[in-house]
């Protein structure tokens, strides 16, 4: 937060108000929280600390509620600066340009789940994805096991394929995926960075004997 202030003194770095008077929200309504504030006085700025990363396509807001006392954001002079209510901020944070990457895939019953590394805070995409189609599952012995649906869970991080049958608890199973040729429906992160093509990837068998 940049303010304008006549005296050259500045804010009052000393006397300020704590993390707990700001909040942040991001374009779908989700708090995010304020760890710390630090108040630059000469360069008459407050940095808000965030408990994450603010994404590049986020639409990002701030309320200020001036607290009960004597800590309050303030000039040296003693004036209060005014409350500020759901204040549009400018995001000045660099693309996602990073592609989700598998972390691991594991399966338990009739659900196989892809659980991927992405930066964005944001995860993955769960309106533009992968169809069905688009992977293929198959038990040591070779025998194929139908995709019957594909489900993302964006902040999480996951995408479940639900099986048409259980796997057994003694299977070993591998899993591939065959990015589509064009279009939006792949598998990719809220910037639109689409996860790559995987063969024959091991998959954990949690199933219960």
């Amino acid at each position: 937060l940049t303010y304008t202030e006549a005296s050259s003194l500045g804010l009052d770095a000393i006397h300020t108000a704590g993390a707990a008077a700001f909040a942040v929200s991001s374009g779908s309504g989700l708090a995010i929280a304020v760890d710390s504030v630090t108040v630059h006085a000469t360069a008459k700025t407050v940095t808000l600390h965030l408990s994450r990363d603010v994404d590049s396509g986020e639409a990002v807001t701030l309320s200020y509620t001036k607290p009960a006392g004597d800590n309050v954001l303030q000039d040296v002079a003693g004036n209060d600066a005014a409350n500020i209510t759901t204040q549009a901020v400018t995001n000045n944070t660099a693309p996602d340009t990073t592609a989700p990457v598998l972390r691991s895939a594991a399966v338990n019953g009739r659900n196989l789940v892809l659980s991927y590394t992405e930066a964005s805070s944001l995860g993955l995409n769960a309106a533009h994805t992968a169809p069905a189609t688009a992977f293929a599952v198959n038990s040591a012995s070779g025998v194929a096991i139908s995709v019957d649906d594909v489900t993302v869970d964006a902040t999480a991080k996951t995408v479940t394929l639900h099986l048409n049958r259980d796997v057994d608890s003694g299977e070993a199973v591998r899993v591939s995926y065959t990015r589509p040729a064009g279009g939006n429906a792949l598998m990719q992160d809220a910037a639109g960075n689409s996860a790559d093509t995987l063969t024959n990837q091991e998959v954990t068998n949690n199933s219960a004997a």
